[in-house]
Order: C-alpha cells, then sequence, then structure tokens
C-alpha cells in the first residue's frame, strides 16, 4: 500500500474513533476517549520525547511531557498515542505482547511511517474534516484564521494550520522550520496540483528575501511566539510555481526554536502550461 494511502486511511479512522464516541462537535476529548477505554493518562516528567504509550500486564497507558507548552499539544500527544492503539497493527508491532512503553517525537517530527501514521490518525480524531470544514469556511484566510479556529478546536497551533492547509481550496503552504531550514511543508491541492511547483525539501535553506527569514535569526523572537506578516511570492519559495503575490505570516513556536510559516492567497494560481 502505497504511504500517502496509508496516511488517509489512518486519518479517517482517526476522524470514525471520534464519531464512533459521539464527539459531533468541537473541541473532540482524547482524554475521555482513553478513559472509557480504561487507558489511564498522566503527565510524567519526560526526557527526549512528547509521549508515550504504555503497556503492562495487558493494560495501556498513556504519559504526555509536564513540559508540553499548552492544552492543544497536550491532546495532540494524547491523540497520537490512541493512533498507537487503535491503528492496527501498531500496538503488536510494537509491544510483541511484551511489557514496555513506545516514546514518540514531537508532531510530524519523524519519518517513520508508525509515527506518521499516529500523526494522522490524531489529525482526523482531533479535526475531523465535515467538522473542520464547516469552521473554517466562516474564518479568515491566513494565521489569524488559523488561530480563531486552533481556540474553537482546542488544538495545536501546528496541526490546525496542517488541517487548514490540506482543505483550503485556495492557494495554502504551511512550512515549518528551524534554523532557516525546512523541517516539512503541507500544501494545498490548488498548489500540490501545479505540474512544475517543486516540493520542498526536508533541509531546503529559506530564501533570505522571506519574511520568515528575518524571524529565523532570532532565538529570543522565536521564543517569544512573536508574528510577522508580510508579502512574498509562491516562485520565491517553491521552484516552478508562477510569480504570484501572496501573503506570508509567520510566528515563532517558543522553546522549539522552529518557525511556522503560512502562505496564502486568495486567488486561483495559474499553471504556466496551462497558458
Amino acid at each position: 500500500m502505497k504511504a500517502e494511502l496509508r496516511y488517509l486511511l489512518a486519518e479517517r479512522s482517526g476522524a470514525n474513533v471520534a464519531e464512533e464516541f459521539g464527539f459531533t462537535t468541537f473541541p473532540v476529548e482524547p482524554r475521555q476517549i482513553a478513559h472509557k477505554k480504561d487507558i489511564v493518562v498522566e503527565a510524567k516528567d519526560l526526557t527526549g520525547c512528547c509521549g508515550c504509550l504504555i503497556y503492562h500486564d495487558g493494560m495501556f497507558a498513556i504519559a504526555h511531557s509536564s513540559s508540553l507548552a499548552n492544552a492543544g499539544m497536550v491532546n495532540f500527544t494524547i491523540a497520537h498515542e490512541l493512533g498507537h492503539y487503535f491503528l492496527e497493527g501498531h500496538a503488536t508491532e510494537l509491544f510483541h505482547g511484551v511489557d514496555g512503553a513506545h516514546q514518540s517525537a514531537g508532531a510530524f517530527q519523524s519519518q517513520d511511517p508508525r509515527e506518521r501514521e499516529a500523526d494522522r490518525f490524531a489529525v482526523g480524531l482531533l479535526l475531523p474534516e465535515g467538522l473542520f470544514r464547516r469552521k473554517m469556511n466562516a474564518c479568515d484566510g491566513g494565521l489569524q484564521g488559523i488561530k480563531a479556529l486552533q481556540s474553537i478546536c482546542g488544538t495545536s497551533l501546528t496541526s490546525t494550520a496542517i488541517r487548514f492547509a490540506t482543505l483550503a481550496e485556495e492557494p495554502v503552504a504551511v512550512i515549518v522550520a528551524r534554523d532557516a531550514r525546512v523541517e516539512y511543508c503541507f500544501m494545498s491541492d490548488a498548489l500540490r496540483e501545479i505540474r512544475e511547483l517543486q516540493w520542498l525539501k526536508k533541509g531546503s535553506s529559506i530564501s533570505r528575501e522571506s519574511v520568515t527569514a528575518e524571524l529565523s535569526s532570532n532565538r529570543e523572537r522565536i521564543e517569544r511566539a512573536e508574528v510577522i506578516e508580510g508579502w512574498s511570492s509562491f516562485d520565491l519559495w517553491f521552484d516552478g510555481a508562477p510569480e504570484c503575490e501572496c501573503q506570508e505570516d509567520v510566528i515563532g513556536l517558543g522553546k522549539f526554536g522552529q518557525t511556522l510559516t503560512v502562505l496564502w492567497c486568495e486567488e486561483a494560481l495559474t499553471d504556466d502550461d496551462d497558458e
């Protein structure tokens, strides 16, 4: 099975679990789902990970780091570990029936297929597509709209931004970077479908002309979660993209030392080949 299909199925599984446990409005409460499955959830002083799924004597428990910055990040961490619990084959592969603890890094940080599936499960669980679309259609675009959705959904800023980008009808890209280098990127279909556009690869350098580069150069401003709003162009970020002006909003992600950039435009883009 192709990787992207597996991730989409994991996302759908998360949405099905939310519906199964009666969540028809926001926020979805992963802690309540864990409780109904007799999974104990506790904050712990964890080192080197954000959360872990624990298996002992036939029972499961979830630990999340007590140092997580906000409730949205805690919710995502719990939802991620629930992904390992609910997704077929995960618990078997992780524990093989033997007591132990499986640690998970921060959201969307790992290249391990199981971790990426659990991330997508968490997105589907906390931000079911149908519910999210109805809310996002009533919000503004860009970072301000994403922050409004974050408040409504009780989720982390990063997961909300990613969900927004993948469901937006307009050209939208969300880029998480560290030290002015790309960590990962999600795009709306309006960008993904441009035939000549080259995806941003992990480790790619960010243009010094971008608003993001200005914030990336100052760790203190990143830790203060400062926001900078400016203008950019899609071709400044993506090789093969048309020369189209876009809004560039960037926010520091606190002690993680990362920046989150939202590129967005309300107008449709034209593929040069179509011209």
